[in-house]
């Protein structure tokens, strides 16, 4: 099912109040998907969507379960029509990302995905994840995926954008150019950059993260706390989780 009407979702069925500005920031994140992006078309984006939803297949499964998980070859089982490059990077992503290498990577963009293509998909299965994995905390259904809307993608590479010491290019915090200025504001953080070879993708991300998380400058603000919790119970959990996760960041 499909929901074009991104202003009616919300946790009205769970026990707990859920603030208005990161119910807003969600939906916003969410009709994102529905739009023609950088480099995917609607329809593409919603596809991409549904895809990172599925989670994994059973190629996934035996790789999570080899010991050398690349030397497992096949076909991934999939919902969509997307290409077979497009797949093996969605489903490697979602369901074994802690055995992620940089030779996979260069495998996965030599097979036919271009860098901005794989990284606006993974700006798509980022947001996903994060409204997801948040309503299955809350007890909360996932929202339906919204219908694409009319649209052709912009094709913008910003020219600042070169190969640095990630796997993909990016931009440089002291190297943007004046149409990402809007962006590039407050400390230089790495993972910010992650994401900037398609800015639309970083900011609308990153929108997201400040309001489930915490914006830029409150994450250096110990003179206030701007959360139920305090700053040392945020990175607590935060600490737990990206352990069990296996992130290395």
């Amino acid at each position: 099912m499909a929901g074009n009407d991104t202003d009616l979702f919300g946790y009205d069925k769970v026990p707990y109040p859920v603030r208005s500005d990161l119910l807003d920031a969600q939906r916003r994140a969410w009709r994102r998907i529905g739009k023609a992006g950088t480099w995917l078309t609607a329809y593409e984006r919603v596809q991409v969507a549904r895809e990172a939803r599925a989670g994994s297949c059973s190629l996934c499964h035996s790789r999570k379960a080899a010991i050398s998980p690349y030397a497992i070859t096949g076909i991934h089982d999939s919902l969509t029509s997307l290409p077979q490059p497009w797949i093996e990077l969605i489903h490697c992503i979602v369901s074994n990302p802690d055995r992620l290498t940089q030779s996979w990577s260069k495998r996965v963009r030599i097979s036919g995905i271009t860098d901005e293509e794989y990284v606006e998909i993974v700006g798509i299965i980022a947001t996903v994840t994060a409204v997801d994995t948040f309503a299955k905390a809350i007890g909360a259904d996932p929202w339906p995926l919204p219908g694409p809307a009319p649209g052709d993608p912009t094709r913008y590479r910003p020219n600042e954008a070169r190969q640095h010491e990630a796997w993909l290019p990016h931009i440089a915090w002291d190297e943007h150019g004046p149409l990402e200025t809007d962006y590039f504001q407050g400390n230089p953080a790495n993972i910010r950059m992650a994401l900037t070879l398609v800015p639309d993708e970083a900011r609308s991300f990153f929108d997201l993260v400040a309001h489930q998380y915490l914006p830029g400058p409150a994450m250096r603000d110990f003179e206030r706390e701007h959360r139920a919790i305090s700053h040392a119970q945020i990175e607590l959990v935060a600490g737990r989780v990206s352990a069990i996760n296996q992130c290395e960041y």
